[in-house]
This record gives C-alpha cells, sequence and structure tokens, in this order.
C-alpha cells in the first residue's frame, strides 16, 4: 500500500522578472488515479498560489520536492548564530523580500550574512561586478573554504559530484538563489497546510516537503523544454518507489547519517549513503 496519494515536484526559479519557458519555475503533479499535470507559472508567487490550490484541493497525503538545498553546512550555523535549520528558515523569511513581478533582494541577504565573517564569502557570485553594491559580496568564488569560512559542500554534494553548492549565487548551474528565494517560501507553505520537513522532522503530516535533485534521474523526453521534463520524471519516480514500497527505505537513509544532515544540512531525497 502506498504512503501517499500524491506527488508534486517544482523546479524552482531566481529569476528577478517574470518569466515561462525554459529556465522558470515548473510544476508537475501526479495522483495515483490521474495523469501527470504540468504547471510553468511566471512567478514565484503565483507558483505558491498554484502549490496552495493543489495542496487544498488534495485527498491524502502528498510528498513534495523542491529542487533546491533545504540546509548549508553546519559551521555557517555557528558562525552566524543559529542552533538549527528551523532558525535558518525563520530568518531568511524576515529578511527576503520577493515580490509578485520577481524583484527580490537575494543578493542583499547574501551580502548581509557574508559581513558576519572575517574573511571573503561564503556566498558568492552576482551579476554586477563593477558597481560597488555588494561590497561582502565577491564576484568570484573566494578561498578558505573549511577553514575561515564553513565547508564549500554539504555531506550530500560530497556524495554527488555533480549538485552545485548553496554558497554560488550567479553563473551557470547555481543553485545558491533558488534556496535563498525558495526556503522563504517554503516557510510560508508552512504556515498555510500542515508539513513536515524531510529529512529534518518525522514524517507524520498530510504533507512531506523534500529536497530533490531531478538530474539523479534518467529523464523522459516527452516535453519540448528541459524543466517540464524533469519534474514529470520526478513525480513519476515518487509513485514508482512507492508503490514498490521502496520509499519508505529511502526516507529512512537518513536515520544511519543523523547528526547535522538531520539538523542543519538536509539531503536529497533519493541518494542513498
Amino acid at each position: 500500500m502506498s504512503t501517499f496519494n500524491s506527488y508534486l515536484a517544482v523546479d524552482w526559479s531566481a529569476n528577478s522578472s517574470p518569466k515561462a519557458g525554459s529556465d522558470s519555475v515548473w510544476i508537475a503533479w501526479l495522483s495515483q488515479t490521474k495523469d501527470v499535470k504540468l504547471f510553468n507559472p511566471r512567478t514565484r508567487i503565483e507558483a505558491l498560489d498554484i502549490i496552495k490550490n493543489l495542496l487544498a484541493d488534495s485527498d491524502g497525503r502528498v510528498l513534495a520536492g523542491f529542487d533546491f538545498p533545504f540546509g548549508y553546512p553546519k559551521a555557517f550555523f555557528d558562525s552566524v548564530g543559529f542552533r538549527n535549520w528551523s532558525e535558518l528558515w525563520k530568518k531568511l523569511s524576515e529578511r527576503v523580500e520577493d515580490s509578485a513581478s520577481n524583484r527580490n533582494n537575494r543578493f542583499e541577504v547574501a551580502n548581509y550574512f557574508n559581513s558576519l565573517f572575517k574573511n571573503d564569502g561564503p556566498f558568492w557570485g552576482h551579476p554586477m561586478p563593477n558597481d560597488g553594491r555588494y561590497v561582502n559580496l565577491p564576484f568570484k568564488k573566494p578561498i578558505g573554504y573549511g577553514i575561515a569560512l564553513p565547508n564549500e559542500k554539504r555531506s550530500i554534494e560530497n556524495l554527488i559530484k555533480s549538485a552545485k553548492s548553496v554558497w554560488q549565487l550567479n553563473g551557470a548551474g547555481s543553485v545558491g538563489g533558488q534556496s535563498l528565494l525558495g526556503i522563504p517560501a517554503l516557510e510560508d507553505l508552512r504556515k498555510f497546510v500542515s508539513t513536515s520537513i524531510w529529512p529534518f522532522e518525522s514524517c507524520s503530516s498530510k504533507v512531506v516537503l523534500a529536497e530533490i535533485y531531478p538530474s539523479m534521474y534518467i529523464i523522459e523526453n516527452t516535453e519540448i523544454i528541459k524543466d517540464a521534463n524533469q519534474v514529470k520524471t520526478v513525480v513519476k519516480k515518487f509513485k514508482e518507489l512507492d508503490s514498490s514500497g521502496d520509499l519508505e527505505t529511502i526516507m529512512n537513509v537518513t536515520n544511519k547519517l543523523g547528526g547535522p544532515v538531520c539538523t542543519h544540512e538536509g539531503w536529497i531525497l533519493g541518494a542513498m549513503a
């Protein structure tokens, strides 16, 4: 018997203006009885509204995957004074501004956190290298990770080598901006519906939110846009694993990892240590 009744996968975006098509927000929804539904909202606010409506109308439990890091290396928490993932999520929700037009302050937020360190970093990358706006946010990758700065990678990124570092905010494949903007969106979602955050919390709520990395899977090629194919593949994989009984085993993998993975860093659902 399956643990979940419906499955959601979201390819998040850090775009600063409304955008559809490639490199924008894509949402896939799959229930036990219906085909995959795809959505391509132009803004993050629109995306969150769609997600809330899907969850409100759903029968039974939902597994929802989002393709950005849910946490950071533990030394970052020690340096900025947060005890765990929950305190960080709340602080990001207080500092991040994300408008209905996608205009946001992710670089300013990263600049603030970097100001708490004596050395450059750990966040890096922005689109305006010469205007002097972000005095604490280096344009290029800094040195000193694991010494004067927190580790460059979480445990999961040491396992999955192709996964990008959460510190990179700009450039090809960067996920740092998505995380800074995505975590406050999830915190808002938590106020709307009963949720559990995997692997930080026990998965007893109606909705379980988990970090995903679609590139782990063989991506189908039924849609024109790559991002659409990725989220479509993930929800189908979720349903397949759930139906076979393997999903529960996969979700329990962090039990043997424990420590910072379950309190600070997070983990990618489907990755086996």
